[in-house]
């Protein structure tokens, strides 16, 4: 999660959404008052080389609680105040669900020498861990930001986002966590069964974002 009181954006980093490459890009960008949090000894040295600034003004004391990665919307909003929750510009990223179900596969059990049965693994409680992204950028159910950004289009849509904001520079994202998952369509792995339990578990978000296989 970043929270910029310098350009006046709260960033909130859902699962398996290219989420950490866009932190490190927004980190560029920070001030020093601006809450970063952590993430892991491998993406800050990423972010170290590309120039960014690292984990900062995340602890408690002198906030209410820890910021953390992964930080949900309400958590967030009890963390910077109603008012600055509702006056900055407020993001977060989706992306397909049968495409992010494989993402999530091969970077769960890269360090494996073979890969356990994808057909099994649709079926484990990860899936419906993975399906809760939804529950980061809402409140209640109901959308709680200003904009939830495609993973398919990224790029794209941050640069509009950066145009809103009139941030310096551009997006210059780093591949983080990108080298787990080899070449080839998600839908390659895919049954009937597998399919439909993915449409099962990621029903609304399939429905609110239009997602198809």
């Amino acid at each position: 999660m970043i929270a910029s009181h310098q350009h006046r954006f709260i960033f909130l980093k859902t699962r398996k959404t290219a989420g950490t490459s866009v932190e490190i890009a927004l980190s560029k960008v920070c001030g020093p008052d601006d809450v970063i949090t952590e993430i892991s000894p491998e993406d800050e040295a990423l972010r170290q080389a590309a120039g960014g600034r690292a984990p900062q003004n995340f602890e408690s004391p002198p906030l209410p609680r820890k910021a953390y990665n992964h930080m949900g919307a309400k958590a967030t909003r009890d963390l910077v105040g109603e008012d600055a929750f509702r006056d900055y510009f407020t993001f977060a990223i989706e992306r397909n669900p049968w495409d992010a179900v494989v993402s999530l596969y091969f970077w769960k059990y890269k360090d494996r020498p073979e890969l356990p049965d994808f057909e099994t693994y649709v079926q484990e409680i990860w899936i419906e861990q993975l399906a809760n992204n939804r529950r980061l950028y809402r409140i209640r159910g109901k959308m709680a930001l200003d904009r939830v950004l495609r993973y398919e289009n990224l790029a794209a849509e941050l640069q509009e986002v950066w145009d809103q904001l009139s941030l310096p520079g551009t997006p210059d994202l780093p591949r983080a966590k990108g080298n787990a998952r080899p070449a080839g369509h998600y839908r390659e792995l895919y049954t009937e069964a597998s399919r439909e339990r993915v449409a099962t578990v990621f029903a609304d978000t399939i429905e609110a974002f239009g997602y198809e296989f």
